[in-house]
């Protein structure tokens, strides 16, 4: 079911959904409200996604003003599956055990994609997660065998960054290692990792991916285009 744990997770990952943004270019219309073809609203649909990689703890970034998003996520935040058992033991590093899936609401996400990326890095930073994959909420389409590829790849290199390519540069999602968090607190606006990416250069490890998987939908043609998609394969596809 979604929100079910994959058989193994990886310790000490965390990935962060960014969706708290204003979605001005579809309005009225709010984009991650928009369904597919089988009803399934975009935010879940992306969040299943992650739900369904061997990350080990998901956060999603949320606007304060919007209960209708939050109301999306009740149903997964509160089943069983997401709740931790009493006699959980410790994570490595001591980390308490906590909620697979949390959400937290963002602080004047009008001042730019930069106060939910902050937002992230500090909640991996008090969760002493090793690495931060940074997912953008209107990529409904990127698999979580894309994913699971960028924390296998990032666990066996150690690199600073991996991304999946687009083109030859970094695409979405991408995942940092902690080594970079201190850096990613001085992004500021409406920036993301494009310039630290852009600085680290070549030791950016980029993984294979369909360049479809890594669309965004992000103006209402875009969003036409999504809802005549048939629902997600339940069965993870080879990035």
């Amino acid at each position: 079911m979604p929100g079910t744990p994959p058989p193994s997770t990886l310790p000490g990952t965390m990935a962060i959904i960014l969706a708290a943004g204003r979605s001005s270019r579809t309005a009225p219309a709010h984009k991650l409200l928009a369904c597919d073809a089988s009803g399934q609203p975009m935010l879940l649909r992306t969040l299943n996604a992650v739900l369904a990689s061997a990350v080990e703890e998901v956060l999603v970034l949320l606007p304060p003003e919007r209960p209708d998003m939050a109301a999306l996520l009740h149903p997964l935040l509160e089943s069983p599956a997401n709740t931790p058992p009493a006699s959980a033991p410790l994570a490595p590093g001591g980390r308490q055990p906590v909620r697979r899936l949390r959400m937290t609401c963002v602080r004047q996400p009008e001042l730019g994609l930069s106060r939910s990326l902050h937002a992230g890095v500090r909640a991996a930073m008090r969760r002493r997660a090793s690495s931060l994959l940074v997912c953008l909420a209107d990529m409904p389409l990127v698999s979580p065998a894309l994913l699971d590829t960028l924390l296998n790849t990032q666990r066996t290199t150690h690199a600073p960054a991996v991304a999946p390519d687009r083109h030859g540069q970094p695409g979405n999602p991408v995942l940092w290692s902690a080594q970079c968090y201190d850096r990613l607190l001085t992004v500021q606006g409406d920036q993301g990792g494009r310039t630290i990416l852009r600085d680290l250069g070549s030791a950016v490890r980029l993984v294979p991916a369909p360049a479809a998987m890594l669309e965004d939908f992000d103006t209402p043609e875009r969003l036409s285009d999504f809802a005549r998609m048939p629902a997600a394969d339940p069965t993870p596809t080879q990035a």
